[in-house]
């Protein structure tokens, strides 16, 4: 998008938000919609990277994402800045610690600006969960959005 056109969005984004209509404002500044990226550490989460952007330019939202401290996610959280700043797409990051699950329904919670929730499984949401955690059901029913599952394809 050419400066001029970036310049005519935010002035009348400005317009709609001094009239009160705050989320027709943050939509044409590109922040209304989101798609929420989870990364669990394994090996996999490549490929959720690569089909979270591919959901984020198809649908012009911005990339936040949801990260395991520890494993290896420092370098696909690397991987990922670095394809935001190529793409140009908002990215926003989050790390939490312990069960994946609890943080992942905490954190979408009310959401309603994520345009869905990419993670490489349900498997992985369980991570560092307690027994009472792990019995969490329905998770995609919690979130309020599509939940896309992105599996390794086995032979």
């Amino acid at each position: 998008m050419k400066l001029s056109e970036k310049l005519e969005n935010m002035f009348s984004a400005i317009a709609f938000a001094e009239e009160g209509k705050f989320d027709t404002a943050r939509d044409m500044l590109g922040g209304g919609r989101k798609v929420l990226l989870v990364l669990t550490g394994r090996e996999t989460d490549v490929k959720s990277l690569k089909y979270a952007f591919s959901i984020a330019a198809r649908t012009q939202a911005g990339l936040e994402v949801l990260a395991a401290t520890g494993g290896g996610t420092a370098e696909v959280l690397r991987l990922c800045e670095e394809e935001a700043r190529r793409q140009e797409v908002t990215l926003k990051v989050t790390r939490k610690s312990g069960c994946i699950k609890e943080a992942l329904i905490r954190y979408a919670k009310d959401r309603r600006d994520l345009v869905c929730v990419v993670i490489e499984s349900t498997e992985a949401l369980n991570a560092d969960c307690s027994s009472e955690q792990k019995r969490l059901t329905g998770v995609w029913e919690k979130l309020g959005c599509p939940l896309a599952l992105v599996t390794e394809k086995t032979s």
